[in-house]
């Protein structure tokens, strides 16, 4: 007997779908299925360690990411990081030229849907190995800015298939948590540039090549540490990605389809079925998930959510160190790095801890909703508040303190929300990666943070530092604004046919039953 069924890619959220599975079993049965969890375990720990070392190679990019530091450190020859913003600029031509190379992502993610997420990975691991000794070489702003560009370009690679294999080993109910570790691991990244400083500094007092290349010896350090994560990488990583050998004839030992479409013997345990021909689905297309509303205004809201505080960041070595009076964040130069590394460490731990709670409680869009509403509170009330505690270096700093950790927690967790709810884009495995990359876009608007920076650096000769710095607030406050907006125009999940056609959310199994011979 030849059974049929036809499979349609469900939309309907994963923790409503047990309701329609509900059968009863007896004791027997309920020995075998506790048998099944025994066989599982094994899987369940060989995913764990796939989802570590995911991680790792996530740790990989947050460390070529933060090699930035050093590029600036050569750059700026009076290394003060906080004297003006030329300083900011500086920063902000480099952060732009690693956004642009991010915007890659888009390919990357349609490649690792049709060739894998292994390949790409490993692709993208040994391509920042080479970026790392290359930027060593780097002596001026040009070159450096090229090398920050095609570091973009490789890292962009892990940043998609990273985010993408964590959907692929998670569940739904583990799916939240998982992703809310990556602010945490990012922050990892940041102790690269100590070890450099360190490499860097018993090193540049011997040796003309070090001399001639004063980050060579720090990007050969970050090299080191890419290369031996992309060596455990090759030897360890595999792919999530369902393939096609995987998905063809195989025999089921249990399968609720078989009870409702293909029996017709009372005893289940006479019936044998098998898999005869299952055809891997096409995934969704770029055009055709850019014909999806819901996606759009997603990625609409979360550039924007990427241009302020990317914008924050670049513009934070300036408004930091100025005086509370001026608009300012009066914080002083020589505690502002350290007080951002602490800050962010902190922002990681309370993501960690409560955005899945918060996501289980309330929901993923009403969290994202919440989160940026706050955004433009923040930017205007932060120089508000050091203004009136100008009178008090402690008040000032306490203040200004405050608001960079409310930012930074407001940032991650709003883009562990966006990878939940891009996660939820996609039907099945196959689009996951396109989807992802094309949440790289966002990079684009990271990029566009040089625009309000090179404006206020070119404006500042001719407007007083308070003019400029109020001027800087109200252009966040503006851009946040528009996003908390936005916000309230995302859904959770896609429809079917406002969203994606029908036609495009089909594909057919075919099922061979036939009865055991009887002993």
């Amino acid at each position: 007997m030849l059974g049929f069924h036809r499979r349609t890619r469900s939309l309907i959220p994963v923790k409503d779908l047990a309701k329609y599975d509900k059968i009863a079993l007896d004791e027997e049965e309920v020995e075998e299925e506790l048998q099944g969890v025994e066989e599982l375990e094994p899987v369940v720990k060989a995913d764990h360690k796939q989802l570590t070392l995911v991680y790792i190679i996530f740790l990989a990019e947050a460390i070529m990411a933060s090699s930035l530091q050093g590029q600036l450190q050569m750059l700026i020859s009076n290394n003060d990081f906080c004297a003006d913003l030329s300083t900011s600029y500086l920063r902000s031509i480099l952060d732009c030229a690693y956004a642009f190379g991010g915007t890659t992502g888009i390919f990357w993610g349609y490649l690792s849907d049709r060739i894998g997420r292994r390949r790409v990975t490993l692709l993208g691991l040994w391509t920042m190995l080479i970026c790392c000794l290359s930027m060593g070489f780097a002596t001026d702003l040009t070159s450096c800015a090229i090398f920050r560009f095609l570091a973009g370009l490789a890292s962009s690679t892990v940043l998609v298939t990273t985010l993408t294999m964590i959907g692929d080993l998670s569940n739904t109910a583990e799916r939240a948590k998982n992703v809310a570790r990556l602010p945490l691991i990012a922050l990892c990244g940041s102790i690269g540039p100590l070890v450099q400083h360190m490499v860097a500094g018993s090193i540049n007092a011997s040796g003309e090549v070090w001399q001639k290349f004063p980050i060579l010896s720090s990007q050969i350090t970050c090299g080191s540490v890419v290369l031996l994560i992309a060596i455990a990488a090759s030897v360890m990583l595999k792919e999530t990605l369902p393939m096609q050998s995987e998905r063809t004839t195989g025999s089921m030992d249990f399968d609720c389809e078989k009870a409702a479409f293909l029996a017709h013997n009372e005893s289940s345990d006479d019936l044998s079925l098998t898999v005869i021909d299952c055809a891997r689905p096409e995934p969704i297309s770029i055009n055709q998930f850019l014909q999806a509303p819901s996606l759009l205004v997603l990625l609409s809201s979360f550039s924007l959510l990427s241009l302020h505080s990317s914008t924050f960041d670049v513009l934070l070595p300036h408004l930091g160190h100025s005086s509370g009076q001026q608009g300012g964040m009066g914080i002083p130069c020589t505690w502002l790095g350290l007080t951002v590394l602490g800050v962010r460490a902190t922002a990681g731990i309370l993501i960690l801890h409560f955005v899945p709670r918060a996501v289980e409680r309330f929901g993923l869009l009403k969290l994202y909703r919440s989160a940026s509403l706050f955004f433009p509170a923040i930017y205007v009330l932060t120089p508000l508040l050091a203004l009136l505690a100008a009178c008090s270096m402690f008040l000032v700093t306490s203040v200004s303190t405050v608001a960079i950790l409310a930012k930074h927690t407001l940032t991650g967790g709003a883009t562990v929300l966006v990878a939940l709810l891009v996660l939820n884009t996609t039907p099945d495995a196959f689009s996951a990666g396109t989807v992802v990359g094309m949440m790289q876009v966002a990079s684009l608007f990271k990029a566009l943070a040089v625009a309000v920076s090179g404006a206020s650096f070119y404006l500042s000769n001719e407007y007083s530092i308070g003019t400029t710095n109020y001027s800087l607030w109200s252009c966040l406050a503006l851009f946040g604004l528009c996003g908390s907006a936005l916000a309230w125009f995302v859904r959770e999940r896609p429809s079917v046919e406002m969203d994606f056609p029908s036609e495009v959310l089909c594909w057919e199994t075919c099922f061979d039953a036939e009865e055991k011979a009887l002993a």
